[in-house]
């Protein structure tokens, strides 16, 4: 049975919450201020036809961890009757701003935001509260007291869970925790990001013989860490492991790996430790297959109906607010197919 930790931080919220004319057009004064910024899409409904209206703020559709996002809040939807719009701002933080205050102009109640730059976004957060809605985040904390509450995993727990399994394949592989290794980072402005760096420095800083040979960005994109880990590859010799900050870099670092005729299966002499995080399709062939060592799900599908589930009971009159921590699961070769693993979900064979 999958359980979640939730930490209250503001007891005084009321599930009611009725809308403020004059905050809406606070609101609009801060969209109108970034002059030039077009949105990405209309708000596509989807759901229930119900009086609930739940608008998804997104800043990606490339990666199909969001894709199980959408797939869970669209089930939640149907479940609870609620309507939910979908907005995706393709990675600009101006554009999510506009994509927010359209969904409130479209009468969304509830604003459930995975944020381009969590940082950048607070403004617009305050403004939607200001306006009424109740403001969620989802996958990623944004630190502002205006999130009603946060469904999220604990990030830094993921990174250091990552890195532990980079300092156990060392140890095993050389007597001892030392060698040479990569860590490619996830994209700026991400709080998920930031959050997995650091639980990786807190492990890897434990080990002063294990040397992180360099630190790049692989901006949580395949394509992006296949060519920063070419690079690497060449300008480093001897790496024994590669920390990813998701599974999209880890796609990437294995490509890298294999064009430079370093690829050798799991378990096999000279293979190079692969770390991932949130389990999508590709990331589950290359761990059956012994290309990839781990991966930390999230299983954004059930996640995100979660998130549905507490929306509900809000309008049941509960209280709910604060940090609910997600729990991960680690995925290995070894126990892919074990009914601790079956019983999380393997959310990539509903998404692909």
């Amino acid at each position: 049975m999958i359980r979640w930790k939730t930490t209250t931080d503001r007891a005084d919220r009321r599930a009611g919450r009725s809308w403020k004319i004059a905050a809406l057009a606070s609101a609009a004064v801060l969209v109108t201020a970034m002059s030039g910024c077009a949105t990405s899409s209309d708000g596509a409904g989807s759901g229930g036809d119900g009086d609930v209206v739940v608008g998804y703020s997104g800043y990606t559709l490339s990666n199909p961890y969001f894709t199980g996002l959408i797939k869970g809040l669209e089930k939640g939807a149907t479940s609870h009757g609620f309507k939910l719009l979908q907005t995706n701002s393709n990675g600009d933080n101006n554009t999510q701003v506009n994509d927010i205050q359209n969904l409130i102009t479209k009468g969304a109640k509830y604003i459930v935001i995975s944020p381009a730059d969590a940082s950048a976004i607070v403004p617009a957060v305050k403004a939607a509260k200001a306006a009424g809605a109740t403001v969620i985040a989802i996958s990623d904390t944004i630190k502002s007291d205006d999130v009603q509450f946060t469904v999220a995993m604990n990030h830094v727990t993921i990174g250091e869970q990552s890195a532990q399994g980079i300092v156990d394949f060392l140890t095993k592989k050389n007597g001892s925790p030392s060698g040479k290794i990569l860590d490619i980072q996830g994209i700026a402005g991400s709080s998920a990001a930031t959050d997995r760096e650091k639980g990786f420095n807190n492990i890897i800083s434990k080990y002063p013989d294990i040397d992180v040979v360099a630190r790049q960005d692989g901006g949580f994109d395949t394509d992006k860490t296949y060519r920063v880990m070419t690079d690497l590859l060449q300008a480093h010799k001897g790496v024994e492991a590669v920390f990813t900050s998701n599974d999209s870099e880890a796609q990437g670092a294995t490509k890298a790996i294999e064009a430079a005729g370093l690829l050798t299966k799991v378990g096999e002499p000279g293979h190079i430790f692969v770390t991932g995080n949130d389990a999508p399709a590709p990331a589950i062939a290359d761990i059956r297959a012994g290309r990839q060592d781990m991966t930390v799900s999230s299983n954004p599908i059930k996640l995100s109906e979660l998130v549905m589930d507490k929306i509900a009971e809000i309008e049941a009159g509960k209280d709910v607010s604060g940090f609910i921590e997600w729990p991960g699961m680690i995925i290995t070769p070894a126990n892919i197919d074990s009914a601790e693993v079956k019983d999380y979900g393997i959310w990539a064979d509903q998404v692909g």
